[in-house]
């Protein structure tokens, strides 16, 4: 599930002919590569060879996040594309969503079943797949086995079973074809900033010990439920997979379709763990239960601990997911002992802390590309009214309290440089277009599906740790597909 972020401001581009051809296509977020959208109007600009056909399976909330994204490139003209068809069994989604193609010019031939899609359409260059998770693994090999189909780019999780997830990582290995994930904090300018030039590149945090990330979410009033106006015949849902209606609109807290909130909504920020710390965990301990939704049959709040056993030592990443309340919302927070940063896709989250015993970061904040920038105010609780961290509470400035007890001292504030003005997902979706266009291969992608595969395999070992007194001690056979 994709949240929602704030407008945001785009990070100046890089220079392209510093770049070598794969270093363009993978950081392609933080250069500005652009899509061009191809319109009935400006079409005559474009030979056929010159612009991407695209499919698109699955027209709910994630296909919608997918093409709303990419049409936001709609103006730049570095690769022209153009919608030509899209598959979903409801058909108030495809009327939905076809009618916002025929705005852009782009009247695609709508499909109800991915096979038949797969067989008429001899055109399509690129597939994303966006159904419920237990469909992704079918959907996504039937996708690379078409002849002409070069990529696919399937939304996270890429399975919600790890025998899945290897089905896919096996079919790429096969077919030899594109094969990106949607695990879009990948690909996010802001994130490759953190990762690349502050954690894995200048460690101005020091040694990575601690991280911590949520999602939290509030009770759904009135529980899991089917609204009057969905209404899908039994015989259609059944051909499709579906037990009922319930199942079919509910299908992420039901272990047949999906995995739960850890999954749909924990797997982004976990994936975000292994990557910045360019690991993989060791040992998971975890927590969690069907504590309000007694007709799912997933847990709605789950706590996780993983271990991480780096050169410098072993560091802990937390992560919990809540659905029973929304406070604090998501982010994510890596804690070294020289200071901290916590981010989010929303962009308001955005802030660098040094301890006041590390050497200053004033070089950080210098020359035209600065690694931070440095901030005269900033929150103490990123979820409440700002208020400075250098005036201490009233009862904390008397000398005769307990220096063990007494508050830490004034914290240096900074903020991240780097912010995105477009969705989320869209640097991530013009990633995979790029290597596309460009004939690129997996080693192009930000989070080809072997990646993805050690995230799955994260995310989806909770359970296990769970059904055997909340521990799990991973192998290293467990990431190999």
């Amino acid at each position: 599930m994709s949240d929602t972020p704030e407008s945001q401001s785009q990070a100046p581009a890089t220079p392209a002919n510093s770049l070598t051809r794969r270093k363009f296509l993978r950081s392609g977020a933080a250069t500005g590569t652009a899509l061009h959208l191809v319109t009935s109007k400006s079409a005559f600009a474009q030979t056929p060879s010159d612009t991407m056909n695209i499919g698109v399976v699955g027209c709910g909330a994630q296909g919608t996040a997918i093409r709303d994204s990419i049409y936001k490139d709609a103006d730049d003209k570095e690769i022209a594309f153009r919608f030509t068809a899209v598959c979903d069994i409801y058909p108030e989604k495809q009327k939905r969503f076809s009618r916002t193609l025929q705005k852009y010019g782009h009247p695609a031939t709508v499909y109800e079943d991915i096979d038949q899609m797969l067989a008429k359409e001899k055109n399509l260059d690129a597939v994303f797949v966006a159904t419920p998770d237990f469909l992704h693994a079918p959907h996504s090999i039937a996708v690379l086995e078409t002849e002409n189909i070069k990529g696919v780019y399937c939304e996270k999780m890429m399975s919600n079973t790890i025998e899945g997830g290897r089905s896919m990582v096996k079919a790429q290995e096969r077919t030899g074809k594109l094969f990106q994930v949607g695990h879009q904090r990948r690909s996010n300018p802001r994130y490759l900033h953190v990762r690349n030039k502050l954690i894995q590149g200048n460690k101005i945090l020091g040694r990575l010990n601690t991280s911590y990330a949520q999602w939290n979410r509030q009770v759904s009033k009135g529980g899991i439920t089917v609204p009057d106006k969905f209404n899908l015949d039994p015989e259609k849902l059944k051909k499709y997979g579906y037990a009922n209606m319930q199942e079919f609109l509910n299908w992420r807290v039901f272990k047949k379709y999906g995995a739960g909130a850890i999954s749909d909504l924990g797997a982004h920020q976990i994936d975000v763990f292994n990557w910045m710390y360019d690991a993989l965990p060791s040992r998971v301990v975890a927590s969690g239960g069907r504590d309000y939704y007694e007709d799912t049959e997933l847990p709605d709040n789950v706590f996780a601990v993983y271990e991480y056993d780096l050169p410098e030592g072993k560091s802990r990443g937390s992560y919990q997911v809540l659905t029973a309340n929304s406070s604090q919302g998501f982010y994510e927070k890596f804690m070294g002992e020289k200071g901290t940063i916590s981010i989010s896709e929303v962009p308001k989250v955005n802030q660098a802390y040094r301890e006041p015993w590390a050497d200053s970061w004033s070089e950080y904040g210098e020359g035209d590309d600065p690694l931070l920038i440095k901030y005269n105010e900033i929150h103490n609780k990123i979820w409440e009214h700002p208020r400075p961290w250098t005036r201490p509470e009233p009862w904390l400035d008397s000398s005769n309290i307990d220096s063990r007890v007494a508050a830490s001292a004034a914290i240096d504030e900074w903020e991240l440089p780097i912010t995105l003005n477009k969705p989320p997902h869209n640097p991530h979706i013009r990633n995979f277009l790029t290597a596309v266009k460009n004939g690129g291969n997996q080693s192009d992608l930000n989070c080809p599906v072997d990646e993805a595969f050690k995230t799955c395999v994260t995310v989806l070992k909770i359970y296990e740790a769970l059904e055997n007194g909340g521990s799990y001690d991973f192998k290293k056979e467990d990431f190999i597909a």
